[in-house]
């Protein structure tokens, strides 16, 4: 999966380049990128063993991050992208690194003039969760929100809180992150 991640990641900026994107100006095709921390990532179930014995089990775990977007921003104050926004950490529980992925289409509003403004995105897509030494459970619906600041052209730090849930053999599995992000953007 990360290998035909980067490869969709080197035709889209071959593509966009290729369109007459990035001309400076925050309309048009957008990609950008960061790399950050995640406060908090974790999963919980609560549930009940042949119908009646409650079980519950979570886990939290701080951690990695990262993203990756690509879109087209209308006006200099809108855009419409398609975003992965990951945490990673060290699993207690399974002995292993895991992965939480939010995916899916945003729309991301700034409110100010491009270099310093304030700015705010809301998604609507799949969260995956995956392990070292299991295949990934089958996506689940995902929500993400955010907002943060682009301090400089081309630069922003952006704070994302992603919702998901997943069901396995018929457990419902919640699943959250929380991550702060230092990205660049062309444009």
């Amino acid at each position: 999966m990360k290998r035909s991640v980067f490869v969709l990641f080197i035709l889209a900026l071959i593509c966009v380049s290729s369109l007459g994107a990035f001309d400076g100006a925050r309309k048009g095709f957008v990609l950008g990128g960061g790399v950050g921390f995640a406060a908090n990532a974790g999963w919980e179930f609560d549930d009940k063993l042949f119908d009646f014995i409650p079980v519950k089990a979570s886990e939290n775990n701080g951690g990695g991050a990262l993203n990756f977007f690509l879109g087209y921003a209308w006006d200099e104050k809108n855009m419409i992208a398609y975003e992965a926004n990951v945490a990673g950490y060290s699993s207690d529980l399974f002995d292993q690194n895991i992965t939480q992925t939010f995916t899916g289409p945003e729309w991301c509003h700034y409110y100010g003039s491009t270099g310093k403004s304030i700015y705010t995105t809301v998604g609507l897509g799949l969260y995956i969760f995956d392990g070292e030494n299991f295949d990934a459970f089958e996506p689940g619906p995902g929500l993400m929100l955010g907002g943060g600041y682009e301090f400089a052209r081309h630069f922003q730090v952006g704070f994302n809180l992603a919702f998901g849930s997943i069901s396995e053999a018929g457990v419902d599995v919640k699943l959250h992150h929380v991550s702060i992000l230092l990205n660049a953007v062309a444009f």
